[in-house]
């Protein structure tokens, strides 16, 4: 686990005197808002085993500290299952509907629609971004995005008004290298980090 602090050298030498506890929190936002948005952390979840029920619910079994952006996709014995949004459904899920298919309304809580044996085998990809009380990323995912994270960091600290280190030029600057940053890692993230261009799958309404 990296922990914020490693991003400190980085920020502090653009926002001399800021308080450490300042520097994490902008550290931590800006971490929070480029995993959003770029959806570059995945992970597939432990799988889970079904019981013999109609429209059953189970928790996300999450990395600690982390929380769901998306369900990316799911599968039931290693086959895949359709993740629904609940705004489609046209009748209440969880006393409705045949398909095994997932729902999750508030991304803590999974349905699984339909009829399930006991002991199907159950597994979600989700990605993810650091929960509010994050003490700091995976190393794997905060080597990646360092630089990233750092302007985004930066931009929040410079246009802090009234504050000793207060430079709108300087953080317009980082916030534009951000942004960059945002758009590039969610190509490469959507391509899987490939030079493969995935297919569109085609929904006719």
């Amino acid at each position: 686990m990296t922990p914020w602090s490693a991003w400190f050298p980085d920020v502090l030498l653009h926002a001399p005197g800021v308080p450490d506890p300042t520097a994490e929190h902008a550290i931590a936002r800006s971490a929070r808002e480029f995993l959003r948005r770029t959806r570059a952390w995945v992970e597939w979840l432990d799988p889970f085993s079904a019981t013999e029920a109609r429209a059953q619910e189970a928790d996300f079994d999450l990395p600690t500290r982390s929380e769901v952006v998306r369900i990316e996709r799911a599968t039931r014995n290693g086959d895949s299952i359709e993740v629904r949004s609940y705004r489609e459904l046209e009748a209440d899920w969880t006393r409705h509907g045949d398909a095994q298919e997932v729902v999750s309304r508030d991304l803590r809580i999974l349905t699984l629609t339909g009829a399930w044996a006991a002991g199907e085998q159950v597994q979600v990809q989700v990605s993810l971004m650091p929960a509010i009380n994050a003490t700091g990323l995976p190393d794997e995912i905060a080597q990646r995005h360092f630089e990233a994270i750092a302007e985004g960091a930066k931009a929040r600290l410079l246009a802090t008004p009234a504050a000793s280190f207060y430079n709108p030029a300087e953080a317009a600057r980082a916030a534009a290298a951000f942004e960059s940053a945002v758009n590039k890692a969610a190509i490469d993230a959507w391509r899987g980090h490939t030079n493969n261009m995935p297919r569109a799958t085609v929904r006719w309404f």
